[in-house]
C-alpha cells in the first residue's frame, strides 16, 4: 500500500479553497459539449490523483468538477440536453460516490494538517469570527453619521460569510446554533451537514409571531433544537440569498426582529446572518451539504428587484367603483352553432336547477320555523309585560326577550333576502330555457319536467313529515319557556323579598344562580385606580386588591365566559369576545413578560393594556359563567367620557379607539433602520414616521398600509402617499338586499374621478383618478361594514341602517389582488395564506333600539359560539353569515389551541 503524498499546497482546507475556488472566466459561454468534455478531463485527473495518494490534488479535483457540475446545471442548454450531459460526464450515482470521496478526503486532511501544526508548534488556521464576550455582545454599536442604526443584540457585527461560517461549524469551541428560514420543503430537500441546525419555516416568520409561538408552532423533534437558542453564545440565520440588510418584512427580517425584541432568553446571545444565504453557501462547501446538487428558487426578497415606481402604466387597466357591484349573471354562454353543445348544455343544467328547488324549499322551511319564534316569543313578551306593573322598568328577562325577537327578526329578513335571490336564479334558467326554445333548438322535456314533478311530490311528504315535527316542537318549547319563566318570576320574588334595598344594583349584572350562595357585590367602578406611573407595588397588587370582576361561578369551558351588561355595553362585550379569541393576542397577554413592554409615559399610562390583559385572562380561566368588566370600563370611561356612560355606543369607535390606546400602551419596541429615513421607499419612510419609529405587538399584528394613487388624466403622471390603517370601513350597497364581501372591497379599492385636481406635472388643475391599494397586509385584517348612513330624505338629520346580508367566506379570503403592484414584493410571503375568520361583531335592530353580539371561532374547542353578554352557547357554522355582520375579524397567522397549562 502506498504511502500518502506529503502536504504542500496549503496548511489547512482554507488554503485549499482558494485553488478550486477559480475557473476560467469565460467557461459559462462554451457550449454545453465542451464544457462537458472539460469535466471528463477534470475528474479524469482527479481520479489519478486519488489513485496515488496525492489528497490535496484530488481534494482540489473533485471540488472544481462539483464547482462544474452546478455551473452545468445552470447553462442554458441543460434542460435540452441533459441525457447528452448525463452520456458524456457522470450520472447522479457516480456524483454521489465522488461526495462520499470528498467526505473522506476532508476528514483526513483535517487531521493532517492540525498533526502539522501541532509538530511545528503552531496552530491550524482558526475561523475568522472569533467567540464573542458577553460585555461585547451587550454592546451596541452606536449610529453612524448617516443616522443608521444596527440591529439590537449584534454588537456592532450583522453578518458573517460562507467561509467564517464554515470555520465556525469546524471548530469546537464556538458556541453555536443555525436557523434556516428556507420553506421546509427546500429544507428537506437540501441543507447545512451540522448537528446544531434547525427549520424555522419562513411560514411561520410573519408579523405577530414571538419566540413562545415559534416553540408551539414547530415539530417536536426541532423544539429541542430550537431551545439550544438559550445557551448559545452565537446563533446564525440563514434564508436562500439575503446579502447584507434583509428587505423589510421578509422572513429573515421577521426571525431577527422576534429574537431580538421578543425573545427574553437569548438577551445576551449574539445574532448574526449568513451573507449571500444558503446559495453561497452551497457554492463554496458543497460537501458541508446534503444535497449540493438541489439548485435555489428564484429569489424572492432581493432589494435589487424592486419594480417601477409606475402603479398603472395605462389608465384604462384601473376598474371603476360603478363597476363595484355589477352582479354577475347566472346565464351560461351558448354556442348556438352546436346541436351536441346545446344538449350537454341542457343535461348539466337540471343538476343545478334541481339543487336551487331545493335550496329554495330549505329556506322556506327555515323561514316558516323562524316565523313561529318570532310569534312564540313576542307572545311570551307580551304575557310578561301584562304581569308587569305599568311603572316599572324592564327586567332582565323581558329585556333579553326583547333581544331575542331583534335577532329572529334579523335573521327572517335574511331568508327574504336569501329567498329572492334563489327566486332570481330560477327565472334566470327559465328565460334562457325560453330562449333555446325560441332557437329552434328541440331537446326533450318531458323527461325532464316528470322527474321534477315526481321530486316536488317526494319534497311535498318531506315537508308535511318535517310540519308535524315543527309543531310538536312548537308546543314543547312553549311548555318550557313557561316553565322557565315561571322559575324567574319566583327568583326574582325571592330577591326582592331577602335583598336589603340598599344592596341592589344599579343595573343588570345577570341572572343569578339557583342553588349557589348569593355572595354581597361592590361597586367599585368610583374608586380610583393606583398611580400606576409611580406605585410598582400596588401595580403588581391589582390583580387581586382592586379588580372586582364580580364573578359567577360555574365550570364552563376555557374562553366560554360571558361579559355582563354593564348598562348597555354590549357594544364593548362584543369587541372584548372578538379579542379574546384572538389567538396571538390571548397568547401575549396570558405572557407575565408583557407588562415588562407597557409604555407608562403616555396619555393613559399602560392602563388600558394592563385591563383588557386582565379581562381575556378572566374569560379564559373556564372558572366562571360570566364576569363584570367594571374595572376597564372605569379606565376607558376617565379617558374616553362616553364610554363610560349608560347609553348605547358604536362597536367600531369603541374598537378603533380602543386599538389605538393599546398600540400606545405597548409602544416600546424600536424600529430597526438599516439606512437613513430618505434613502428608504416611501411606503417605509411613511409606516416609520407613523408609529414615530417605534413599534408595538398592536402595530405587528393589527395595521395595515393602504397606498392611494392619483393618476392625471392628461399628462398619465402619478402621485402616491400611504397612511396606515387598523380596520376598513367598506361601503354596502343602497337598493340591494344581498351582496358578496368581493363587492365590497371592490368598491373600497376602485378608481373612482377626481375633478380638479391640481397636477405637480401639468401644474394646473386636471382631472385624475383616484385609486387606492394595498401596501402593507396586516396579519389580522378587521373589515368593518358601513350600515348607518345619514338618510337624505329627511329634513334634519336622521340616520338609517343599511340591513344588507353580506356574503363573506369563512376561510380562504384571498387579498393578495388588492396589493398594489408595486408592493407585491414586500408582501410575497402571504401570498401562500389565505385569511381565516374568527369573529364576528353583530349589531341587531335599529339606530333607535339595537342590540351587539359576537360569534367567535373557540380555538379549543375548534367550534363557534355566540357570545350574547352573559349567555354563551354553540352555533352552526352556517349561522355565522347574517344581515347583522358589523365588523369581522380575519387572520392569516398559523392558530393553534391554546395552551392546557394555561
Amino acid at each position: 500500500m502506498s504511502q500518502l503524498k506529503p502536504l504542500y499546497l496549503g496548511s489547512g482546507i482554507d488554503d485549499l479553497e482558494k485553488l478550486f475556488d477559480k475557473l476560467p472566466s469565460d467557461i459559462r459561454n462554451r457550449e454545453l459539449d465542451t464544457i462537458c468534455k472539460s469535466g471528463q478531463k477534470l475528474i479524469e485527473q482527479s481520479e489519478r490523483y486519488y489513485i496515488e495518494k496525492d489528497e490535496e490534488q484530488a481534494y482540489v479535483g473533485y471540488m472544481r468538477f462539483m464547482r462544474l457540475v452546478l455551473m452545468i446545471r445552470d447553462h442554458k442548454e441543460y434542460p435540452r440536453k441533459k441525457q447528452m450531459v448525463t452520456k458524456l460526464l457522470c450520472s447522479q450515482s457516480q456524483i454521489n460516490r465522488i461526495m462520499d470521496k470528498l467526505g473522506n478526503l476532508k476528514k483526513s486532511l483535517d487531521a493532517r494538517y492540525m498533526e502539522k501544526a501541532i509538530s511545528r508548534g503552531t496552530t491550524a488556521s482558526q475561523p475568522v469570527v472569533a467567540m464573542v464576550s458577553n460585555r461585547e455582545r451587550n454592546t451596541t454599536a452606536p449610529a453612524s453619521a448617516g443616522g443608521t442604526s444596527t440591529a439590537v443584540g449584534s454588537g456592532g457585527r450583522q453578518t458573517v460569510s460562507a467561509t467564517e461560517l464554515h470555520g465556525m461549524m469546524n471548530d469546537n469551541r464556538v458556541s453555536l446554533l443555525i436557523m434556516d428560514c428556507r420553506p421546509e420543503k427546500d429544507f428537506n430537500e437540501s441543507h447545512l451537514r451540522y448537528a446544531y441546525l434547525v427549520n424555522v419555516p419562513e411560514h411561520l416568520l410573519v408579523a405577530g409571531m414571538t419566540a413562545g409561538k415559534i416553540n408551539h408552532a414547530l415539530r417536536p423533534e426541532s423544539r429541542k433544537l430550537w431551545s439550544n437558542r438559550m445557551v448559545k453564545e452565537q446563533v446564525v440565520l440563514m434564508d436562500w440569498s439575503t446579502s447584507g440588510s434583509p428587505v423589510k418584512d421578509t422572513p429573515i427580517y421577521v426571525l431577527d426582529y422576534i429574537l431580538c425584541h421578543y425573545d427574553q432568553d437569548i438577551e445576551h446571545t449574539q445574532i448574526l446572518r449568513l451573507d449571500g444565504g444558503y446559495e453561497n453557501f452551497l457554492l463554496h462547501y458543497p460537501t458541508c451539504c446534503t444535497n449540493p446538487a438541489y439548485c435555489p428558487p428564484m429569489a424572492l426578497y432581493s432589494a435589487g428587484e424592486n419594480l417601477d415606481d409606475i402603479e398603472y402604466p395605462n389608465i384604462s387597466d384601473i376598474p371603476m367603483k360603478e363597476d363595484s357591484f355589477s352582479k354577475p349573471g347566472f346565464k351560461p354562454t351558448i354556442d348556438r352553432n352546436s346541436k351536441v353543445a346545446a344538449v350537454t348544455l341542457y343535461e348539466a343544467r337540471q343538476k343545478p336547477l334541481e339543487d336551487i328547488l331545493v335550496e329554495h324549499e330549505q329556506i322556506l322551511d327555515k323561514s316558516k320555523q323562524n316565523a313561529l319564534e318570532i310569534i312564540n316569543t313576542e307572545t311570551e313578551l307580551q304575557n310578561l309585560e301584562h304581569n308587569q306593573p305599568a311603572d316599572t322598568g324592564l327586567d332582565e328577562t323581558q329585556e333579553s326577550l326583547l333581544f331575542e325577537v331583534m335577532q329572529l327578526k334579523d335573521r327572517q329578513r335574511d331568508y327574504n333576502a336569501e329567498k329572492a335571490r334563489l327566486l332570481e336564479e330560477q327565472e334566470s334558467y327559465k328565460e334562457m330555457e325560453k330562449k333555446k326554445q325560441e332557437s329552434g333548438e328541440h331537446i326533450s322535456t318531458e323527461q325532464a319536467e316528470q322527474m321534477e314533478w315526481e321530486a316536488h311530490e317526494r319534497r311535498l311528504r318531506e315537508k308535511e313529515r318535517e310540519q308535524r315535527e315543527l309543531e310538536e316542537k312548537c308546543q314543547r318549547l312553549g311548555r318550557e319557556r313557561e316553565a322557565k319563566l315561571a322559575l324567574a318570576r319566583e327568583q326574582k320574588r325571592h330577591l326582592k323579598e331577602n335583598v336589603p334595598e340598599t344592596t341592589k344594583q344599579p343595573y343588570a349584572e345577570g341572572p343569578p344562580v339557583v342553588g349557589v350562595p348569593s355572595m354581597p357585590q361592590f361597586d367599585r367602578s368610583a374608586k380610583p385606580l393606583a398611580d400606576h406611573n409611580h406605585n410598582v407595588r400596588t401595580i403588581r397588587d391589582l390583580d387581586v386588591v382592586q379588580r372586582d370582576f364580580a364573578p359567577v361561578y360555574g365550570s364552563v369551558g376555557r374562553g366560554l365566559t360571558g361579559l355582563k351588561n354593564l348598562g348597555n355595553t354590549c357594544y364593548m362585550n362584543s369587541i372584548l369576545q372578538c379579542l379574546s379569541n384572538t389567538y396571538f393576542l390571548n397568547e401575549y397577554f396570558h405572557d407575565a413578560s408583557f407588562k415588562m413592554r407597557l409604555n407608562r409615559n403616555n396619555k393613559t399610562q399602560g392602563k388600558i393594556g394592563e385591563e383588557v390583559a386582565a379581562v381575556i385572562k378572566a374569560l379564559w380561566t373556564g372558572q366562571y359563567k360570566c364576569i363584570a368588566s367594571k374595572n376597564l370600563r372605569y379606565v376607558v370611561g376617565q379617558y374616553e367620557r362616553q364610554f363610560g356612560g349608560i347609553e348605547q355606543q358604536d362597536s367600531h369607535e369603541f374598537l378603533t379607539i380602543l386599538m389605538d390606546w393599546l398600540h400606545s400602551d405597548l409602544q416600546t419596541t424600536q424600529m430597526q433602520i438599516s439606512t437613513s429615513l430618505d434613502q428608504l421607499p416611501l411606503s417605509e419612510k411613511a409606516w416609520i414616521e407613523h408609529f414615530k419609529g417605534k413599534s408595538s405587538y398592536i402595530s405587528d399584528l393589527f395595521y395595515g398600509q393602504i397606498k392611494s394613487t392619483v393618476k392625471c388624466t392628461r399628462c398619465q403622471k402619478e402621485s402616491a402617499t400611504y397612511e396606515s390603517f387598523s380596520n376598513l370601513s367598506l361601503e354596502l350597497p343602497q337598493d340591494s338586499n344581498i351582496c358578496y364581501l368581493e363587492n365590497c372591497l371592490d368598491m373600497y379599492f376602485n378608481g373612482e374621478e377626481v375633478r380638479g385636481w391640481h397636477c405637480p406635472s401639468c401644474k394646473s388643475n386636471q382631472d385624475a383618478i383616484k385609486k387606492l391599494d394595498i401596501s402593507r397586509l396586516p396579519s389580522i385584517m378587521v373589515i368593518h361594514f358601513k350600515r348607518f348612513y345619514a338618510d337624505p330624505d329627511t329634513m334634519s338629520t336622521v340616520y338609517r341602517k343599511k340591513q344588507t346580508l353580506v356574503k363573506f367566506p369563512l376561510s380562504d379570503l384571498n387579498m393578495t389582488r388588492y396589493l398594489a403592484r408595486t408592493e407585491v414584493n414586500r408582501n410575497k410571503r402571504l401570498t401562500t395564506f389565505r385569511y381565516h375568520l374568527y369573529g364576528v361583531s353583530n349589531h341587531y335592530g335599529s339606530m333607535e333600539s339595537g342590540h351587539y353580539t359576537a360569534f367567535c371561532l373557540n380555538n379549543v374547542h375548534q367550534k363557534w359560539f355566540k357570545f350574547d353578554d352573559y349567555n354563551v352557547s354553540s352555533i352552526d357554522a352556517s349561522d355565522v353569515q347574517a344581515s347583522a355582520a358589523y365588523i369581522l375579524f380575519y387572520s392569516c397567522l398559523p392558530d393553534r389551541p391554546l395552551s392546557d397549562a394555561r
